[in-house]
């Protein structure tokens, strides 16, 4: 099991936790995400899901063991809570389409939802999944060295240091991060990665770009290496792919 999250509130201490983090699956398929907690006084339980950048929808609540009701618009037909313990949860989802993509949330109260305001639903990070409406495909990446624009540019009297670009392109679905290292120590120091993958809507492929800022004396060195990985879950497995360059003397 992955821990989806670690929350406290004075002294209490609720550890919420999934079996999976990430799932990508064929349409019309099924899937059933699991969820429990380890404090039985926490009776209220909830699945939510969010699209893209927008607002959590609640897909389904449960008042206690047995006690299950899935919330408009969702349907029971298609969205199935089940609540067998206090401390688990599962939420099965039929018949899947590219529209049932997001992330899902499993979370815990003391209190019914509608009256949060002293007893405050504990969330987890969620559970990522794609309903694929394309091939799975890895990422294709590079880096681009600093532009001469910026190597030339005033701003060099105060800032010593050039941006690398990390480009990762033409890949499905958007199941990635991105890291870099620098000599082979990884970096996460002035170091910038788009929020989200941006996906064109003519080939659903996805782009991502991450910068990160060097010292000119290590751009310079034509011994240093700068090194930028994109990992990609392929709904089996992670598979990272790096690309590398290196310092350009007298750039």
């Amino acid at each position: 099991f992955n821990i989806m999250g670690l929350l406290c509130l004075g002294f209490i201490l609720l550890l919420v936790i999934s079996n999976k983090t990430q799932l990508i699956i064929q349409r019309d398929k099924q899937v059933t995400l699991k969820c429990n907690h380890d404090d039985g006084s926490y009776y209220y339980m909830y699945w939510y899901r969010q699209r893209g950048q927008g607002e959590l929808s609640l897909v389904a609540i449960s008042l206690g063991k047995d006690t299950e009701e899935t919330v408009a618009p969702f349907t029971v037909t298609k969205h199935i809570m089940k609540r067998p313990e206090i401390k688990e949860s599962s939420l099965e989802i039929k018949n899947l389409t590219e529209e049932d993509s997001g992330i899902y949330f499993c979370a815990s109260s003391i209190a019914q939802y509608l009256n949060l305001a002293n007893y405050p639903a504990y969330f987890g990070n969620g559970t990522k999944l794609t309903v694929l409406a394309a091939n799975v495909t890895l990422p294709k990446v590079k880096i681009l060295p600093p532009s001469p624009k910026e190597i030339c540019s005033q701003d060099k009297i105060n800032d010593k240091r050039s941006t690398l670009v990390c480009v990762a392109s033409g890949f499905y679905p958007d199941h990635v991060s991105v890291s870099w290292k620098v000599n082979g120590v990884a970096r996460q120091d002035s170091v910038s990665t788009d929020t989200s993958a941006q996906q064109d809507k003519t080939t659903l492929m996805y782009h991502i770009s991450s910068r990160i800022k060097v010292n000119d004396t290590d751009w310079m060195d034509l011994k240093s290496s700068f090194a930028c990985t994109v990992q990609f879950f392929n709904g089996d497995e992670y598979v990272n792919v790096t690309n590398t360059i290196n310092g350009q003397k007298g750039l």
